[in-house]
């Protein structure tokens, strides 16, 4: 086998975490595989590559989510086994992808409608909730962590399993571009690329492909873009009258914030979108030496140190003026 262009995150603790978790995918045949809700890149990604692989063993395999399959990742290879619902089938295992708290996974979810729990993440903030934990917040997606695990079980890299895994990593990078994406990243990157993944493909479900309700949500939110702190900061708002009025939805949100990252000045981007109960949804960037997950926290939120989010109470004007106070505080 290859070596593992990516091995250098892996600590003695992770190496002894992955080997339990193998002992215990080897010792069960029945395993679902869930994410967070409103499920982005590296979740599914990540999904869809433990599923295939757990496949190629001969194991029973189920992929639950709260929210459905969004059309642009539609590509990924496990996209027929995909269901949305919040009824929780037999299984042996489960394994959340993705999700720094339990809780993530959706709104009212309850330990005991899992069996054995393993937790899977990249999240610093990740709170350990699992049976077991395999948590390597070095790794650059948790498509990457899971690509540690498959390799440990031996399991051949083909393109499908390849191309769920760099989806992750060119997310969670986004594009390739965040601090995180190190010569490590690059390399894996290569690897998978020579394994078959489509990386044209996967760059351009993900960044390009837009629809005309999105193409009008991006307008409304390009007007509604404000800067503060002498341009340190920057922020976007959606309220759920511009959704109604461009027919987009949340999925048309994704890379949104990158517009106000992109600004010259800017240190900190602020996302702001009103969600249909009313709650501000918050995401949260650093072109800067500020930690975002820090600011994130302040609101019972969590992420990377140039990546974060939380969720708020509204009115949206209230929240976004909270939000530009924390991060003034944090500028300092």
């Amino acid at each position: 086998m290859k070596k593992n262009p990516s091995s250098s995150v892996l600590k003695p603790g992770h190496r002894l975490a992955i080997q339990k978790i193998v002992k215990l995918i080897r010792a069960h045949n029945d395993f679902l595989i869930t994410t967070h809700e409103n499920p982005d890149g590296d979740g599914l990604g990540a999904q869809s590559a433990l599923y295939l692989a757990l496949r190629k063993m001969g194991k029973r395999v189920k992929v639950v989510n709260h929210d459905v399959l969004p059309h642009k990742f539609e590509y990924l290879a496990f996209q027929k086994a995909y269901q949305k619902s919040d009824h929780i089938p037999f299984h042996q295992v489960c394994f959340v992808m993705d999700a720094g708290d339990f809780t993530r996974i959706r709104e009212g979810v309850r330990r005991d409608e899992f069996k054995t729990l393993v937790n899977i993440d990249h999240h610093y903030s990740n709170n350990l909730y699992g049976d077991y934990n395999l948590v390597i917040p070095e790794a650059a997606a948790t498509g990457e962590v899971v690509y540690h695990l498959i390799r440990a079980l031996k399991i051949p890299m083909d393109a499908p399993i390849a191309e769920s895994v760099y989806t992750s990593l060119v997310t969670d990078t986004g594009g390739f571009r965040y601090k995180n994406t190190t010569p490590q990243v690059l390399r894996l990157a290569a690897e998978l690329v020579e394994a078959g993944a489509d990386s044209q493909k996967v760059c351009d479900q993900i960044f390009a492909g837009v629809s005309k309700e999105a193409m009008d949500l991006t307008r409304r939110s390009l007007g509604n873009v404000r800067i503060y702190d002498k341009g340190a900061i920057g922020t976007m708002t959606l309220n759920r009258t511009d959704f109604k009025k461009s027919g987009a939805t949340d999925d048309d949100t994704e890379n949104l914030i990158n517009f106000v990252r992109k600004i010259n000045t800017v240190k900190i981007a602020v996302f702001l979108r009103e969600r249909l109960d009313g709650r501000i949804k918050l995401s949260l960037r650093s072109r800067s030496k500020v930690n975002v997950a820090n600011i994130a926290k302040l609101f019972g939120g969590g992420g990377h140190a140039y990546a974060a989010g939380a969720l708020l109470p509204g009115p949206l004007n209230l929240a976004l003026k909270r939000v530009v106070e924390a991060c003034h505080q944090f500028l300092k």
